[in-house]
């Protein structure tokens, strides 16, 4: 508990409540609220005889919203995990249904298992699905435990993995050589246009993951006092919270 804490532990809300996350050793992220947030413990109030007014969120507003979250949650996966490549899965029409991505990630994720299994390897994948122009899929993402001797150089001078080729199509993957770099720059995936085209694909997942994948760590949080500074570093803000991203070694510095 910092300071501030115990002036708002009887109150009904907490003002200039922070949370800070670790990410990994070297990116923290510190989430200032703009507005009151609610101090768990108190009953919400209702008010029965007062005239009610109802603010009603549309479908594509929940969307927006999913989209928002999950390139929040790709890029947490990313940058709080050892990855090994950047991939590239596509489809061969000879060898599977390109349109069908229900069945692709489906038969994907038990293919890896049986790999797994086989070859005693411990495979982690975060993908993405992209539509083609012509409505069939194909996936961009990360993969970690493919051994250098289970893969070959291909004519691109790109990595190739033979076995997921024989039974789907093709695959470049691509060493990942700066960690925050690659996180950024795959939730480029994630996009409206991707889902939008109808409602059932709207409900459809927006990545995929391997279970036991490191998540970002909760380490601080509390209220901020007028005499308590806030880190240096990259920010982002909107109407309702201020997002300050710094190194480790800015830690000090706060």
């Amino acid at each position: 508990m910092k300071v501030g804490d115990k002036l708002q532990s009887q109150s009904k809300y907490f003002y200039g409540y922070y949370t800070i996350k670790k990410y990994n050793d070297n990116y923290y992220k510190m989430i200032i609220f703009k507005y009151p947030v609610r101090n768990s413990g108190f009953e919400i109030e209702r008010n029965y005889e007062s005239e009610c007014t109802y603010e009603f969120i549309d479908d594509d507003e929940r969307f927006n919203s999913s989209i928002s979250r999950s390139r929040s949650k790709v890029f947490e996966y990313a940058i709080c995990n050892e990855f090994d490549y950047f991939v590239t899965l596509t489809l061969d029409p000879k060898k599977y249904n390109r349109y069908d991505l229900d069945g692709f990630i489906k038969d994907l994720g038990q293919f890896i298992r049986n790999y797994r299994r086989v070859h005693g390897l411990d495979i982690q994948y975060l993908l993405i699905p992209e539509r083609h122009s012509d409505g069939a899929w194909h996936m961009h993402g990360l993969m970690k435990g493919i051994p250098e001797e289970h893969l070959h150089i291909n004519g691109n001078g790109y990595l190739d993995w033979k076995a997921y080729k024989d039974r789907f199509g093709w695959i470049s993957l691509d060493k990942v050589r700066n960690k925050e770099a690659v996180s950024k720059y795959i939730t480029k995936y994630i996009t409206k246009e991707q889902f939008g085209k109808s409602m059932n694909e709207k409900h459809k997942k927006l990545y995929y993951v391997t279970r036991g994948l490191k998540q970002a760590e909760v380490i601080e949080k509390g209220t901020l006092t007028s005499a308590e500074r806030v880190p240096e570093g990259e920010v982002f803000e909107n109407d309702y919270v201020r997002i300050i991203t710094y190194k480790k070694y800015d830690v000090k510095e706060a």
